[in-house]
């Protein structure tokens, strides 16, 4: 019994060690980043380099809010929130349709959202760009918007078809005889017992809004439009890098999706998990 015990221990003991080693080697980088965002900027790149600053300071922290970076992350909030939305809006009702119906081309609707998938975004920069240009909505935030849900609506319809698959469909039924309509039933069982999807679902577009920089500073010129990775960018600068600044605004940056997550992971683990036996 002792030796079962203590074999069963010593496991612990090594997962433990595993999982502090892998959380060290992930958050590292970060702490790094964090630790000389407090340095001055003669210490920043001072060799050899050192972990801990001397005399921490907030002085790039204030320059990025005085460069207006309230302005841009509020564009990213605004931005990121109205393509969950959309996407989420669009993406649950063709997800469900295409799980609950059978309907000519459903097969052949499924194989092309895989394919749409497959395309790297960087093909599609010329042509979006022409589109929004032709039709006035190159450089604003409901020309992001659109962009962003349409990259992502394949990926939130292959998600939540496969989340869709694995409610029991005897819910539903029963629904229908206690007098629900089919519209009722999608938002009055279906949807809310697919909280754990949705989330899922609503996360990877959030991350891919509020951290996209190519397909922004593709589509943006000014700074009406301009979002926070965008403006992060400009602190690399012609002639020098501005590290103090860069810094600070990359650790601003992942304040709001490193909370989202933390605050959502239980039915982010759910979601993912959830669409996993059937689809």
């Amino acid at each position: 019994m002792t030796d079962v015990f203590a074999h069963a221990l010593r496991r612990k003991a090594a997962r433990l060690a595993v999982n502090a080693l892998i959380g060290l080697f992930a958050l590292l980088p970060i702490l790094w980043g964090f630790l000389s965002s407090l340095k001055p900027t003669d210490k920043i790149v001072e060799f050899p380099p050192r972990l801990l600053p001397e005399n921490p300071t907030l002085e790039h922290y204030v320059r990025i809010f005085a460069d207006n970076a309230a302005y841009f992350i509020a564009n990213s909030i605004a931005v990121s929130a109205a393509s969950v939305l959309l996407t989420l809006a669009l993406g649950a009702l063709a997800g469900y349709a295409i799980a609950r119906f059978r309907f000519p081309g459903r097969d052949t609707l499924m194989v092309s959202t895989v394919a749409v998938m497959s395309i790297p975004i960087a093909s599609l920069l010329v042509p979006t760009f022409t589109l929004l240009s032709a039709t006035g909505l190159a450089d604003t935030r409901l020309g992001l918007v659109l962009l962003y849900s349409a990259y992502q609506l394949p990926v939130v319809v292959w998600m939540l078809y496969g989340y869709f698959l694995s409610l029991p469909v005897e819910v539903e039924n029963a629904a229908r005889v206690d007098g629900c309509s089919p519209t009722r039933t999608l938002f009055k069982v279906v949807l809310p017992l697919s909280k754990p999807g949705l989330v899922a679902a609503g996360l990877f577009v959030l991350v891919f809004a509020w951290n996209d920089f190519v397909v922004a500073v593709t589509m943006t010129s000014s700074e009406t439009a301009r979002t926070f990775p965008v403006a992060i960018y400009f602190y690399l600068g012609f002639y020098g890098r501005e590290w103090g600044p860069l810094l600070a605004a990359s650790i601003v940056s992942i304040v709001p999706i490193v909370a989202i997550f933390v605050f959502l992971q239980r039915h982010f683990v759910s979601g993912l998990t959830g669409g996993g036996v059937k689809g």
